[in-house]
């Protein structure tokens, strides 16, 4: 799914096709920092191409991140722009999932942006959020964000493919990209309601969650290791 020349017009096209892209990290760098104090070690789950941990790097100072991928060709997109921006020293990247992260000491805090809506929800989506709160110090907070909501809901459905559609027009995407995009998320995306996310999170070891961005399907909370 991200293979090397998706990996490098990633950044480009995923800010045209989530509404709210840029909103979306500002805000979670802002309720981070705050839950945080900008201080302490973070992980990174689903780093992608280095935009989350380059936010939250640069929004605190006294962070130390460490970003996990599976996908190398997306990390070989952070890491140049991670030394591009001076941070190498702060940020570590690993191609690895969360399961195959070696249990040291715990993190104070760990993000999970757009990652979760990948998974099905067939005991993969809770098995990544339980490994996650292993690797979480009590208290620790947990901010994440996903498309969410009824795939069987025709309201939502209608918001969806209407709504969404417009965004993406708007934002100069073709016809023919726009319902390629749909189809992936119709193969590729599982999206749950916030109440079966709570039920998860729970199940997890976390508290319940609080919302913290919306725009159409997509949503943010913020929840913490119990």
């Amino acid at each position: 799914m991200f293979a090397a020349e998706r990996a490098q017009a990633y950044d480009h096209r995923v800010r045209e096709a989530i509404p709210g892209y840029d909103a979306l990290h500002q805000l979670s760098c802002m309720v981070f920092a705050e839950m945080t104090g900008g201080h302490g070690r973070a992980l990174v789950v689903g780093a992608g191409t280095g935009v989350e941990c380059i936010a939250l790097a640069m929004a605190c100072p006294g962070l130390a991140l460490v970003g996990l991928d599976p996908a190398q060709e997306m990390l070989a997109v952070a890491e140049r722009k991670v030394a591009e921006a001076g941070l190498a020293g702060r940020v570590r990247l690993y191609p690895s999932t969360v399961a195959e992260l070696p249990t040291f000491e715990p993190f104070d805090a760990a993000t999970l942006l757009l990652v979760l809506h990948f998974l099905a929800d067939d005991g993969a989506k809770l098995a990544l959020l339980t490994d996650i709160a292993k690797h979480l110090k009590p208290g620790a907070p947990l901010i994440l964000a996903d498309l969410f909501g009824p795939a069987w809901d025709e309201d939502w459905q209608a918001q969806l493919r209407t709504f969404w559609r417009h965004l993406q027009r708007a934002a100069g995407i073709d016809e023919e990209a726009i319902q390629k995009g749909f189809r992936h998320v119709d193969r590729d995306i599982h999206p749950v309601t916030e109440a079966r996310l709570a039920e998860l999170l729970e199940q997890a070891g976390f508290t319940p969650p609080q919302p913290y961005f919306r725009a159409l399907c997509f949503g943010g909370w913020v929840t913490r290791r119990a």
